[in-house]
């Protein structure tokens, strides 16, 4: 997954400059960083320096570190092992499996996820309740999460959009729908 801050090195490892060359950015306000104090060392934000990366043409094959890595919540195997075989292809995508709401809790901490994919109807757990927990601990809260399903209503579709769900995608569907949705979510 992306940073969230860069220093000034990471920057010119990404961008293909000095790192006087960022300085000389930052200084002349072209890239928005911050300081702590006026002793420390430069910092700058995600979207900031993405923002910075599309207006200047700055090709961003450099800024993706690792892979991008997606947790499959769906208690239908045959869902999951699709949506992981098919994700998989994405060089750029790793994904992993939870059949229950169990294992899926165990996998958030062990896989650290960076995008989930969420069934909200789950055998041992209700999908909004599994959302609620990971949004509540600190170091889970930056995950996108997916909601899918092919059993509620629209009504119920926009009230998850407004627990805070970052998309939903409605059962059955295109892979590359989900896909898609990946790609926007984790602004590439």
């Amino acid at each position: 997954m992306i940073k969230d801050v860069f220093s000034v090195s990471d920057i010119a490892k990404i961008c293909r400059v000095s790192r006087m060359t960022v300085n000389r950015w930052l200084k002349n306000g072209d890239l928005k960083g911050y300081k702590f104090t006026s002793r420390s060392n430069w910092r700058v934000s995600k979207k900031e320096l993405l923002t910075f990366m599309l207006s200047n043409n700055i090709p961003m094959d450099l800024l993706k570190t690792g892979k991008t890595k997606i947790l499959i919540i769906d208690d239908e195997k045959d869902i999951t092992s699709i949506i992981s075989k098919v994700l998989e292809k994405e060089k750029t995508f790793e994904t992993d499996i939870a059949n229950s709401g169990f294992h899926a809790g165990i996998k958030l901490t062990e896989f650290k996820p960076d995008v989930v994919i969420l069934d909200i109807i789950l055998d041992d757990i209700d999908g909004k309740e599994f959302f609620k927990r990971i949004k509540q601990g600190p170091e889970l809260s930056n995950i996108k999460v997916i909601g899918i399903s092919g059993k509620i209503d629209l009504s119920e579709e926009q009230s998850l959009i407004n627990l805070g769900f970052d998309a939903f995608i409605r059962k059955p569907f295109k892979i590359s729908k989900i896909k898609e949705k990946i790609f926007e979510l984790i602004e590439y």
